[in-house]
């Protein structure tokens, strides 16, 4: 889909944009554009009461802006309504709320009303940027004095952590693998179940959906979670690139192109509570 400032046809998509936003509408005529709520001006914002489908002249949807036509491409076209239903669908909505400006907006009004689709490519993108934006978690906690193995996924790896011969070992690595758990449904929203875990070969464990790396030392189980490679290292050297976060009693070595976030957490009586946050360039 293609915007031109060409002349409108009726049953034709009209936009025009505010600021960063844009306003859509049905052309009908130049007496009547079909919208859901007048255009997010401050004067409209500040007269306008509950937003319904109304129908305007093209001056009012325009708010002195230029008016763009969407021109649709040659699959848009064979997927569109035909003029006259496009028009009687925008008709048959006057008057209806229920306006929400994520999930039900002047974008999906107009997109109903021609495909017959409920979208918004201004919702879209926003996902689109939220998902792709940077992350680099870093998951700190103590360990537990014991860790039992229940619930470990996958079996195949609980397996493998049931045959570490050392006891502290072996709770550490529990632990850890509780620990990725946390950090993939809070950073990424996902559990380990539906993750994509599997093994390599030469035996290091690999996610679908997240990159990840995990380190131990003493008492102290750390995981970083990132959509880009990875590295963690505790008690490391400072040198390099790489970011260092810095407590009393730990220095965390972390290596990608993320900004790393530290989170804390306590882990008594078997909890996992956050206690707080840091971020660091």
């Amino acid at each position: 889909m293609k915007w031109e400032p060409t002349a409108c046809r009726p049953g034709d998509i009209v936009r025009i944009r505010l600021g960063a936003l844009y306003h859509y509408g049905i052309f009908v005529s130049e007496d009547e554009v079909i919208q859901f709520g007048l255009p997010p001006t401050a004067e409209n914002r500040a007269r306008e009461g509950e937003v319904k489908v109304i129908a305007t002249d093209i001056d009012v949807f325009a708010c002195g802006c230029i008016v763009e036509t969407a021109c649709l491409d040659r699959g848009e076209q064979k997927r569109r309504a035909s003029r006259e239903e496009t028009v009687s669908r925008a008709r048959a909505s006057l008057g209806e709320g229920g306006y929400n400006l994520l999930h039900n907006n002047c974008e999906h009004f107009v997109n109903r009303c021609v495909f017959g689709e409920s979208r918004c490519t201004q919702e879209e993108d926003v996902r689109t940027r939220w998902r792709n934006r940077p992350i680099c978690d870093v998951y700190l906690a103590r360990i537990p004095a014991e860790v039992s193995d229940e619930g470990i996924y996958p079996d195949r790896r609980a397996a493998e952590i049931n045959a570490i011969a050392s006891p502290a070992e072996r709770n550490a690595a529990r632990f850890l693998w509780r620990l990725l758990g946390i950090a993939a449904q809070r950073s990424f929203s996902t559990d380990l179940q539906h993750a994509g875990m599997k093994r390599k070969l030469g035996g290091r464990w690999v996610s679908g959906k997240f990159y990840f790396a995990l380190c131990s030392r003493g008492e102290v189980a750390a995981v970083a979670v990132s959509n880009a490679a990875v590295e963690l290292e505790l008690g490391g050297s400072a040198e390099g690139a790489s970011r260092v976060l810095r407590e009393p009693r730990t220095v965390i070595r972390v290596g990608g192109k993320n900004s790393a976030a530290a989170m804390y957490f306590r882990t008594e009586d078997g909890s996992s509570a956050l206690m707080g946050s840091k971020y660091f360039e």
